[in-house]
């Protein structure tokens, strides 16, 4: 009865090694493919990573030009100096000389006009860059 056992189990390891064997090799195949698959799908992530490197290093030049502290100060002079011509443009509709009847109220509204229409721009533009 002890050899039957026996016979059994070597009977059953031959067949579940077979199995395991005939499994290990499919899956080998598999990986195989899949590897293949990978290799050819990370060349083209590489080759586009490449591109967006050059997209990403004109943008940077872009950007350090617009955030350029010579450029900031330009804004700044470009600023006062319209700020400046628009006081200019003010104190000449306000010639006080002949009284209140001889001032020029369309100056004011053109100064008026251009104020608020600088103040939306600057907003929105805050607006988006936030966005």
């Amino acid at each position: 009865m002890l050899d039957f056992v026996f016979i059994l189990l070597i009977i059953l390891e031959v067949i579940l090694s077979t199995i395991i064997v005939l499994q290990i090799i499919k899956l080998e195949k598999r990986i195989i493919l899949l590897n293949e698959k990978l290799t050819i799908s990370s060349e083209i992530i590489f080759i586009i990573n490449n591109k967006i490197k050059k997209v990403i290093i004109t943008l940077n030049r872009f950007v350090s030009i617009i955030t350029n502290k010579r450029f900031i100060q330009i804004r700044k002079i470009i600023r006062i100096t319209l700020n400046i011509i628009e006081i200019i443009i003010l104190l000449r509709s306000l010639n006080l000389s002949k009284g209140i009847k001889s001032i020029n109220y369309k100056n004011i509204k053109k100064l008026f006009f251009a104020q608020i229409l600088r103040r939306i721009i600057r907003k929105s533009i805050t607006y988006f860059a936030n966005a």
